[in-house]
């Protein structure tokens, strides 16, 4: 009864659990477990109908969003960043930042394509450290992927970083979008939320560097649909241990539509993103010029850029071959790959998101996938999440979620025991026909 009363105070958020009546299982000599279990018995936090006292003042999704927007977070989690230029197979390069014990600041080497200054507590591997750098193959590395316009200096990822790596043992690196962070633009090309050729590249290019490191993978709201995109796509042939995913927008129409609704979505969190996007642009438009047709594009629109639909329809859109943002938006949502995701996935998603949504959360693929468990929050607004500390609330949690999944799962080489589920099956499309709808193989 007092639990039911919790419900109804303001301050409090109580979670809620979607995934499969048949949870994978993971077994071996006798052991078994599964995420469910690993929850319940390691971070509670997160188990159906567990609550949090959040910050009072905080107490609503807009108040929890615009906070984490507005400060800084400078005098916490501070990261000490190594960045990588890794090269992609088109031509083009992004940056990953692994974080690292405390350096002497100075300018030290930078590579030529790079034209911006780094923050500070930043540095660029030499040629040298580069080739020679290794770490510890034997701990498990987390690779984080950021939000929209973000990077490793973002306050959420910096929080995460620190936690994992000074309190539970793991290495952990983020891999910035192409422009972020002060990275350097070389092609014509910016990304999106479905374009994972660069996770995958990356992913790959970190086997062949650590060949015995296991690898576990976060992403935040847009970060969050890559990752989920990408695990979709590498299906039973992904190289990720484990992943969670926070903030997500699993519809990207949805979202679209949610984000324009209401006057602060149209007026402040769109107009807001898209200016930073617009700078991502020109701060690089010397070389997205280089593409004849988005250069007048660039001519045409950039100035009468409002929204982040804007953006998509006239930048995003044309540079990855679809005719409009709708378009781009319903191939690009996330929730259409769940169904062939083979890695184990916590999603965690709060019901008051202002910028997400939550009408369309995937909770039907979440409980056709035995591989999935998703969390739901009452509140935590969009990448907020603060409780009544102060901290944000998934931290801990999220990091014990990973910590024991590695523990029990990886580390004593219990395999999924596929025998005990059914698992969904591949859609009939072949190209873009739908063929033999009536045959199954299931």
């Amino acid at each position: 009864m007092w639990q039911d009363f919790l419900h109804y105070v303001p301050f409090f958020s109580h979670v809620k659990q979607t995934k499969s009546d048949e949870l994978l299982k993971f077994k071996k000599c006798g052991e078994s477990t599964d995420m469910s279990t690993i929850i319940d018995r390691f971070c509670p936090e997160f188990s159906d109908n567990s609550m949090q006292l959040f910050n009072p003042v905080l107490c609503s999704g807009h108040l929890q969003t615009i906070y984490a927007a507005l400060r800084s977070f400078e005098e916490i989690d501070q990261v000490y960043y190594k960045r990588l230029v890794v090269k992609y197979c088109d031509g083009g390069e992004g940056t990953a930042d692994f974080a690292v014990d405390a350096f002497e600041d100075d300018a030290g080497y930078v590579p030529s394509t790079q034209r911006n200054a780094l923050l500070p507590q930043y540095a660029f591997f030499t040629p040298e450290e580069s080739k020679a750098f290794t770490s510890q193959d034997d701990k498990p590395l987390l690779i984080v992927l950021h939000g929209l316009t973000g990077g490793s200096h973002e306050s959420y990822v910096r929080g995460l970083v620190n936690r994992i790596r000074n309190c539970y043992g793991f290495e952990a690196c983020v891999l910035n979008s192409r422009g972020c962070c002060e990275s350097s633009i070389t092609t014509p090309q910016l990304y999106n939320g479905m374009w994972t050729d660069d996770v995958r590249e990356f992913v790959k290019q970190m086997r062949q560097r650590f060949p015995n490191r296991k690898f576990y993978l976060v992403g935040f709201s847009l970060g969050g649909s890559i990752a989920a995109n990408y695990l979709g796509q590498e299906g039973e042939n992904s190289d990720i241990e484990c992943a969670s995913v926070l903030g997500s927008p699993w519809d990207l129409c949805d979202s679209s539509y949610f984000l324009t609704s209401s006057w602060l979505g149209r007026l402040v969190y769109s107009r807001a993103f898209s200016k930073r996007l617009v700078k991502l642009i020109e701060d690089h438009l010397e070389v997205l010029r280089e593409d004849p047709y988005m250069a007048q594009l660039y001519a045409e629109k950039l100035d009468k850029i409002e929204t982040i639909e804007d953006f998509d329809n006239w930048f995003t859109a044309p540079m990855f071959g679809f005719n409009t943002s709708y378009e781009y938006y319903r191939h690009g949502s996330s929730a259409n790959r769940l169904p062939q995701v083979r890695t184990p996935l916590l999603a965690i998603n709060a019901t008051d998101d202002p910028i997400v949504g939550s009408q369309s959360l995937p909770l039907r693929e979440f409980q056709d996938n035995p591989y999935l468990l998703m969390v739901q929050s009452s509140k935590g607004g969009h990448i907020g999440w603060f409780d009544a500390t102060g901290e944000r609330w998934y931290l801990d949690p999220l990091c014990k979620f990973f910590s024991s999944f590695h523990a029990e799962v990886v580390a004593k080489d219990l395999q999924p025991d596929l025998s005990s589920v059914k698992l969904p099956h591949k859609n009939k499309f072949v190209g873009d026909r739908l063929v033999n709808a009536t045959v199954r193989d299931y």
